[in-house]
């Protein structure tokens, strides 16, 4: 962790964007059941203010969920991009998941004993994490809905979840449109994350020549540094923090 820390000293050189789920925050039975640290809204407040603005969560979460979580107007992408806020501006790859195809998920759903389902509001979640023995029947059910409601819908697989996303939605092209714009244009980025959903913003930011870092164990990643847990990510956010506040201290004395 310190030698990822000393690479991120100098705060007008880094753009941080953080997944939430299993990487800010440890990962619960259920998305409402997640518990947010004391601590932690504060020190992304701090690293906000130390990067000039250059910090945004990006989450399969939707904004509205994000919001729950993180009170405020801070920058972020929802729904694994399909949707996200810059600057306090919204913007939205779709108007909203069309009611049909929510409808005709929660149907084949509740043939699926221990499958929930989530609705968010570019996006609808199957999770399968209480009955993984369903994998395979949840996901024949999403590819046959998106085949129903045609081509602008992709499957997306995650830890014991299966979602319906826009196509063209991946965290990996989040990052790029956020890149693209001041605070974040010249700056090298860093994304932390835990999941196979992560791995296309693994890849945006070793492409940018920025830092990878994947939460946890798991299979091979895209990944150029890897932290053992989201309480490891947490206690480095803090140690960053302090010394970015080190280096402001300096260059004002």
């Amino acid at each position: 962790m310190d030698d990822v820390a000393r690479q991120l000293s100098n705060p007008a050189d880094w753009a941080l964007f953080l997944d939430i789920d299993g990487t800010l925050l440890d990962i619960a039975p259920t998305p409402d059941d997640v518990v947010v640290p004391p601590s932690l809204p504060e020190v992304l407040d701090a690293l906000t203010a130390r990067t000039s603005g250059a910090l945004a969560l990006v989450s399969g979460r939707d904004l509205a969920g994000i919001d729950r979580l993180f009170p405020g107007d801070r920058d972020a992408a929802g729904c694994h991009g399909a949707e996200w806020r810059q600057g306090g501006n919204l913007f939205a790859m779709v108007e909203a998941v069309p009611q049909g195809l929510v409808a005709a998920v929660s149907a084949g759903a509740g043939q699926l004993p221990g499958v929930r389902v989530e609705a968010k509001a570019r996006s609808v979640a199957l999770h399968f994490r209480d009955c993984l023995e369903r994998e395979a029947e949840v996901v024949g059910l999403a590819n046959a809905v998106i085949r129903e409601a045609g081509p602008q819908f992709q499957l997306l697989e995650g830890k014991s979840v299966i979602e319906i996303i826009p196509v063209g939605a991946t965290k990996g092209e989040a990052i790029d449109r956020f890149m693209c714009c001041p605070p974040y244009a010249g700056r090298r980025p860093v994304f932390v994350g835990d999941d196979i959903t992560d791995e296309s913003g693994f890849d945006a930011v070793n492409r940018a020549g920025g830092l990878s870092i994947h939460v946890g164990e798991g299979p091979g990643t895209a990944a150029r540094f890897r932290f053992q847990s989201p309480d490891w990510l947490r206690h480095w956010l803090a140690s960053l923090e302090r010394s970015m506040r080190g280096i402001s201290g300096n260059e004002h004395a």
